[in-house]
């Protein structure tokens, strides 16, 4: 008589899921904006030093807003969010730019490599006693697999686009609604992140 097959092991809920996730992405994002300053070229860090002198004057700006409850000085604040100078514009978005694809790189490398490497298993995934499996055959993901999951999680997370954050948050709730637990990067490389011992 035929052993029946294994029982598949339950999916990862949610909460778990997510702080899996961030324990694998803020060390990275952390490591990428290191690295991003440490690379940066001499216009990447102008556009750094104006970027950062841009947030300190918009900080100031704000703080002594609240602080006086002036409706002037708050008037001033809203023209500079509203209407900042093209050169500074410029340095931010030039800044912005650079570090996300920076970050890109590592985050699409660092989460591919750790989930082919560890047969399903990132940094994240261990903690929270986590795997990626394949749907269909029950093993670890293959290496195209792996690579269209972290794509998807490094454009998300990496990429100052306001379209890959609308779908990246909309799938990131993806998982609420279906009984299965899957995210669309998981429909896409045909993976499930399931509970194991």
């Amino acid at each position: 008589m035929a052993n029946p097959p294994p029982i598949p092991p339950p999916p990862a809920g949610y909460w778990r899921r997510t702080f899996a996730c961030l324990a694998d992405i803020i060390p990275l994002i952390i490591l990428g904006w290191v690295l991003a300053r440490w690379i940066a070229g001499p216009d990447e860090l102008a556009a750094l030093k104006t970027t950062e002198a841009w947030i300190k004057n918009f900080s100031n700006l704000y703080a002594h807003a609240l602080e006086t409850g002036s409706q002037r000085e708050m008037q001033t604040l809203m023209n500079l969010a509203l209407h900042p100078q093209t050169q500074d514009m410029e340095a931010i978005v030039q800044w912005n730019e650079f570090q996300g694809g920076v970050l890109f790189i590592l985050l699409l490398c660092g989460l591919t490599l750790q989930e082919w490497l560890g047969q399903g298993r990132t940094l994240g995934k261990r903690m929270f006693h986590l795997r990626t499996m394949d749907v269909v055959s029950q093993t670890p993901p293959t290496f195209m697999g792996c690579l269209l999951r972290c794509a998807w999680k490094a454009a998300f997370f990496a990429l100052p686009n306001p379209i890959t954050m609308i779908l990246g948050i909309i799938n990131f709730h993806v998982p609420l609604f279906r009984r299965d637990c899957r995210t669309w990067h998981d429909l896409w490389s045909r993976t499930q992140v399931v509970i194991v011992p």
